[in-house]
């Protein structure tokens, strides 16, 4: 069997489409079916039930998709211990969160916990991956990460399965949007029925968490923007294009530190998002060594 097998029944398991899989494996779809295949015939039993649309497991495939996350875990910790680690004393706490709060929020997570910590973690660390929601949430549910931290819309909700992992709501975030500031300290741009039309538009792509929260945002009434001049993923490369004059831009509010030259636009066009902590449950955690530090860790996480 191959390491690489396990990962892509972890990624069939989470995304139900082999298309899809396939593609977040970076392999042809019939090169991935194969693969899974040669997974069951080393299993003698098949993980995938066939019959069934859209995809999903046998009742083989639920009990294996446990082992194999755990299989996953102890073999990355048997390579940390061989190249000369130690689980308890230097693995680095492992999280995973979106660009924008790795950015706005994570340098006030990892400070207070160092602080709250100090006596019992003196050697606390933390390896911090920053992604796009969709990929953050398939790394954690993948294994590879003790925490996940992302935004949550009632709308556009995050659902992992509260059998498997826990969810602590850390607060609220707001999303509006921006202006750059005149020499009057005033928005260059409104959103309102007087404003001259239409107004530069800075985007999220299509397919970014945020650009689901613009749209949502934007239901409030009608607006008229120009077609998106720029667009991006991340939400501190649209913050610079607007602090630059470009375009209407809408940010979470911790994007936006204080000083900065922006001013928030007036108007009904904004909507809240939770931002969510997660780890996975009781059992999977007793599993991995060095848990009781996953356990301080979120006892401490500050809001």
């Amino acid at each position: 069997m191959e390491t690489k097998w396990l990962e892509d029944f972890i990624t069939l398991a989470q995304t139900k489409n082999f298309s899809k899989a396939a593609n977040l494996r970076c392999v042809t779809q019939p090169a991935f079916s194969r693969r899974i295949q040669a997974l069951e015939g080393w299993l003698g039993c098949e993980l995938i039930d066939r019959g069934s649309y859209p995809t999903r497991l046998s009742a083989q495939g639920e009990v294996f998709y446990e082992q194999a996350l755990t299989m996953l875990e102890q073999i990355r910790q048997a390579r940390t211990i061989v190249r000369g680690g130690s689980l308890q004393s230097r693995q680095p706490i492992r999280l995973v969160v979106p660009h924008t709060l790795a950015c706005s929020r994570a340098p006030h997570w990892v400070s207070n916990l160092k602080a709250k910590l100090a006596d019992r973690l003196p050697d606390l660390s933390f390896q911090l991956t920053a992604s796009n929601v969709h990929d953050a949430v398939l790394y954690f549910t993948d294994g590879a990460s003790d925490f996940l931290v992302c935004y949550h819309h009632s709308r556009e909700p995050i659902e992992l399965d509260p059998g498997k992992f826990e969810v602590r709501v850390l607060g609220t975030e707001r999303f509006s949007p921006y202006s750059a500031v005149n020499g009057d300290g005033k928005p260059l741009y409104a959103l309102d029925a007087l404003a001259p039309l239409p107004v530069p538009f800075l985007s999220y792509s299509k397919h970014a968490y945020l650009s689901k929260m613009t749209d949502i945002a934007m239901e409030s009434g009608p607006l008229f923007l120009k077609k998106s001049l720029y667009e991006t993923d991340m939400s501190e490369s649209l913050k610079s294009m607007c602090e630059a004059g470009l375009g209407v831009a809408w940010l979470p509010e911790s994007a936006v530190l204080p000083g900065a030259a922006l001013c928030k636009i007036p108007g009904p066009y904004f909507t809240d998002m939770e931002v969510r902590l997660y780890r996975r449950a009781q059992k999977a955690r007793d599993a991995a060594a060095g848990h009781e530090h996953v356990d301080l860790v979120w006892h401490y996480w500050p809001d």
